[in-house]
Order: C-alpha cells, then structure tokens, then sequence
C-alpha cells in the first residue's frame, strides 16, 4: 500500500467516524470572549455595527450587537466585519472619492469570494481558499485613499487614470514616486495577511502572471476578475471612465486579459454567467 493509498484511507476512515460522532458546540464563552475584545474599542465596534448591517452580508434583520453579530454569522463571516471595519477606520475619510473606493473595494471582496467558491476545484489545488480571496480583494486598492491624502494632485489623477483600459503605474510612479499596488501590498504585509495575499495586491495590475508562483498566479487572475465584475457594476475609482452596463464586452476583456482566462480555464461565457451569478447575489441581499 503506498503512503498516498494509505493517507487517503485514513482520512476516509476519520470521515467516517466523524458522521457517527455528535460534535460539541461552540462554547457560549468563546463568542463572549471576542465580543468583549471588540466591544473595548467604541469606534471599531460602532464600524462592525455599520458593516453588518450592510447589504453585503445579507442579514435578515438589522443587527444592533456585537454578540448577537458573532451568534448570527460564525467566527469565520464575523471575521471578515473586523477586518473591513477595522481597514476603513484605519484609512478613514468621508469624501465622494472615499465612498466609491469603499463600493468598489467591498464589491471586489465579494466578487472575489463568490469567484473562489464557485471555482474551488480549481483553486484548492493551489492552496486559495474563499476567505484570501475576499482579503486580496478588500486590500487590492487599499493604498488609494492614503496616497490622496498625501498628495492632493493623486485625486485627478486617481479620476482620470484608474481604469482597465491604461496601465498606470508609470504615471504614478512619476507623481508619488511609488504607486498603489505596491503601498498596498506593504500595508497587507504590515496587517499580517498571508503572504500570497500581499504578492497578489502588489502585482494586481500586472500583465505578466508568469513567474509570480503558483498561488499568487491565479490568485491574482481571480482578483482581475473579480476587479472586472465591480467595474461592469458601475464601482470603478476612475470616475472619469466608469462602466455602463453593455458598455464593454465581455469578449473583448478577455481578448486583452487571454493570460488571465487561460489561468483560470475560463471562456468569456463563463465571464457573463459569473457576472450575472454575483448581481443577483447582491440583489437578493
């Protein structure tokens, strides 16, 4: 019997144990304990509140505590919250601008993760699971609102260039002498997000996936994607070149992203019908 043979019956063999084993539930405490952690910081929490009632996780009923959050979406949905609330509070910022780099950032972290699960047999194989997805997505432009805040010119540069039809990291490079992807990825790095997390936002906007290794390769092709869908929503940062519905094909994306597609196996068919699998998600949340 080889080791392979043998793992697999094993884990067979756990499996089936497992099935005939009711497992304890979560303690109370737990959830108690995380909610108490949260709720130390009022700003933070009051910012967990905003993004749970938010369309983007669909609850039924409005949500008006922490615990009753935790209890209602587990640790791993409530996780994500933190996470989005805890960046926005760090980045802050209640401008026009802001708000559509939060819209477009959020619908990208969904779309991410819809994409993720809906190609798992794919990605598994390369370690990228739903929840990186979702965090590369959060973070891919992450850098944008702090370098408007450091250089007030980056604002109509950030309107006029940030579109899928120009590459403009040169033209950042020569306004702030770096540009988003890479403030972006080093802000990821500071959080502790994995490692392929971090690669992916720093070479979100390469043309190139050859060579980045395995997990960053198709991560950053689903993070294309994923950028895509938001933009074809109407969430782009460049406000000067924003997505009509039917304005772009499909077609034509993937003839300028063949790389992308070819990593992912996908057609632009298989664009649409992912397009349309994640609007209505959003709709009926």
């Amino acid at each position: 019997m080889t080791t392979i043979d043998f793992n697999a019956q094993r884990l067979d063999h756990a499996k089936q144990i497992v099935s005939k084993i009711k497992l304890p539930a979560q303690p109370t405490i737990v959830i108690e304990i995380i909610a108490s952690l949260v709720t130390q910081d009022a700003s933070i929490s009051a910012k967990v509140i905003n993004v749970i009632n938010s369309p983007f996780f669909g609850l039924a009923n409005k949500c008006e505590s922490i615990v009753k959050a935790l209890t209602y979406m587990g640790l791993e949905n409530f996780r994500k919250v933190v996470l989005t609330a805890c960046l926005q509070d760090a980045l802050g910022g209640g401008t026009a601008s802001d708000k559509i780099f939060w819209d477009h950032s959020l619908h990208t972290a969904v779309a991410a993760e819809a994409l993720a699960k809906t190609m798992r047999g794919i990605l598994t194989s390369a370690d990228i699971t739903p929840d990186m997805a979702y965090m590369a997505g959060l973070f891919h432009d992450c850098a944008i609102p702090m370098l408007l805040k450091r250089n007030s010119a980056y604002q109509t540069f950030t309107h006029a260039a940030l579109s899928h039809k120009r590459d403009i990291i040169q033209e950042e490079d020569a306004l702030v002498g770096s540009d988003h992807c890479v403030v972006g990825g080093l802000l990821a790095k500071t959080w502790s997000l994995p490692e392929a997390v971090c690669k992916t936002i720093i070479h979100h906007h390469t043309s190139n996936l050859a060579g980045q290794g395995a997990v960053p390769e198709k991560l950053i092709a689903l993070i294309k994607v994923a950028d895509f869908i938001a933009y074809t929503f109407g969430y782009s940062i460049g406000l000067m070149d924003r997505i009509i519905d039917n304005e772009w094909d499909p077609e034509e994306w993937s003839e300028l992203n063949e790389g992308v597609m070819q990593e992912l196996h996908l057609g632009p068919d298989d664009l649409i019908d992912m397009k349309d699998s994640i609007f209505d998600q959003l709709c009926a949340q």
